[in-house]
């Protein structure tokens, strides 16, 4: 079984490049990343002015097992890159988070991904460095419309890892489908980002 990877590319501010990385299950649907781009979009105001975030019109195919590149998918027309409007001062490694929830289990732990939102513009938050609600309510509500859209089908990719002493079995990889999300009311420190 296979996975769409679409890799979102950060640009243009102190600490560039950076990525987004999500996956997308295209036995449920052929790939489309509109939604990723509706999302950022809807997001912008409070990221960076002049930061750029680009959604790819192609990528790669992944093997879920294992992770080797299988194919590769693309669509068309190309998502039209996103001008961030942020205003104000910001740290660069200073931002938020969301995580992505599943309701299976891998390991004894539910799976889950999470996309940084990083960075994030000084006035997303509070005195006391939690982020304020006006932030928290755009993001959720940019992330109710992400999984709510009916040709998106996003998955988060649990990884093959090696077995314990204690249960030596190597385990393979899978993608379990992205249910539901939570957003932390937590300021997060992001250390470094690479394409």
């Amino acid at each position: 079984m296979t996975m769409c990877r679409y890799n979102v590319s950060w640009q243009n501010w102190p600490g560039a490049p950076g990525v987004s990385t999500f996956f997308t299950d295209p036995s449920a649907g052929q790939p489309d990343p509109a939604p990723i781009r509706t999302f950022f979009d809807a997001i912008k105001a409070y990221l960076p002015t002049g930061m750029t975030i680009t959604v790819p019109s192609s990528g790669d195919l992944i093997e879920e097992s294992t992770g080797a590149l299988s194919g590769s998918w693309s669509v068309t027309p190309v998502p039209t890159v996103i001008t961030c409007t942020g205003s104000g001062g910001y740290a660069g490694n200073a931002g938020g988070v969301i995580h992505w929830l599943s309701t299976e289990v891998v390991n004894g732990r539910r799976v889950r991904g999470r996309t940084f939102l990083v960075p994030l513009i000084g006035g997303v938050f509070e005195t006391n460095g939690s982020p304020n609600s006006t932030y928290l309510g755009a993001l959720n509500t940019a992330a109710t419309a992400f999984l709510a859209s009916s040709t998106w089908h996003p998955v988060v990719w649990a990884r093959p890892f090696a077995g314990t002493p204690q249960d030596p079995v190597t385990r393979v990889g899978s993608k379990h489908p992205v249910t539901s999300f939570r957003i932390p009311d937590l300021a997060i420190s992001l250390r470094s980002r690479r394409i």
